[in-house]
């Protein structure tokens, strides 16, 4: 049996993220991410501090929309987003039930100067991988 692959897919605005911010500020910022991932883009210019808040909302809202296709609505703090030495982000899961449902979740993640788009690739956990005998 094939395993199932599920898509999930998020296009941000940075401008909208920046008047979002400006106008709630800590709240929304507080609502989508933990201190650990705040504590990563911290410090940084203004416009990469935007890009950072930006690129999270969109790799979880990206991850969220793979286990809505299997009727799982992880909160955003479930989905942790951490970063290689490189800067690619990988994300980790801090609910079991999510944590079992894909064997990898992979992310790919670009911006503009006016948008981040995000798009993470789970496959699912559990098929079985069977050769056909010739």
């Amino acid at each position: 049996m094939n395993p199932k692959i599920y898509i999930g897919i998020d296009l941000i605005n940075l401008l909208k993220v920046k008047k979002t911010l400006n106008r709630c500020g800590d709240r929304f910022v507080n609502r989508i991410a933990t201190p650990a991932e705040l504590e990563y883009y911290r410090g940084k210019s203004e416009r990469r501090f935007v890009e950072g808040v930006a690129s999270l909302f969109a790799i979880k809202e990206a991850v969220k929309k793979i286990f809505l296709q299997n009727e799982l609505n992880p909160s955003w703090k479930h989905i942790q987003v951490f970063h290689h030495p490189s800067g690619k982000p990988w994300v980790a899961l801090s609910e079991k039930i999510l944590q079992q449902k894909f064997e990898n979740i992979s992310l790919s993640l670009s911006h503009t100067a006016e948008m981040v788009i995000a798009v993470a690739i789970g496959v699912e956990r559990g098929f079985e991988n069977t050769e056909v005998e010739q």
